[in-house]
Formats: C-alpha cells, structure tokens, sequence
C-alpha cells in the first residue's frame, strides 16, 4: 500500500463517490453505502462537507471559514488540514493536487 502525500493549502479536495447525506439539525450525517458505516459531522465539520460537493482548494476552504468564524488563520488551516485527513483516511473526500 502506497503512502498518501500529505494534505497542503494547494491540495484540491472533493467528496469521494458512494456516500448518501442528510442533514439533521444542522448537522450532517454521511452513510458508505459500500461499507455500511455512518459518520456524524459537527457543525463546523458539517459546514466544510457542503464545501465538497465540487473541487475545491483547502485554501478555499479555509478562507471562507474565517470570513464565517472567529478564528485565527493558523488554527483554521490547521484544523481543517486535520479533519479533511481523517475524512480522506475513512475514504469520504478524495485530494489531488492543484496544477498551476
């Protein structure tokens, strides 16, 4: 198995195919329809699926979230960076990179 290049601000990122959602409360509710697993979002979580549903930059991302949210640059980039990761590693987004 291939080691997967780490996440970058110029990394574009998607939903990966094969997931139903819903919202419920705000919040999001991923199902695999291939593996049968369910994955709940928090809010903010729920906020950067929405942003999937095209190619999108985690840039992007991250500067939309900080015109939204009261939090610093730094931390933004890095939490993002870390969710898309988990989502990426449990199969729900797919990453490539952005070419110039």
């Amino acid at each position: 198995m291939s080691q997967l290049r780490p996440l970058s601000l110029v990394t574009s990122v998607v939903r990966a195919a094969g997931f139903a959602d819903a919202e419920v409360d705000g919040e999001v509710v991923a199902l695999s329809i291939d593996k049968g697993t369910c994955y709940g979002l928090n809010n903010v979580s729920s906020r950067i699926w929405r942003e999937l549903t095209v190619p999108v930059s985690v840039r992007d991302i991250c500067g939309r979230l900080l015109c939204e949210y009261r939090v610093d640059q730094v931390t933004c980039e890095q939490e993002v960076l870390a969710l898309l990761e988990e989502l990426r590693a449990e199969g729900l987004v797919e990453a490539r990179e952005l070419t110039a």
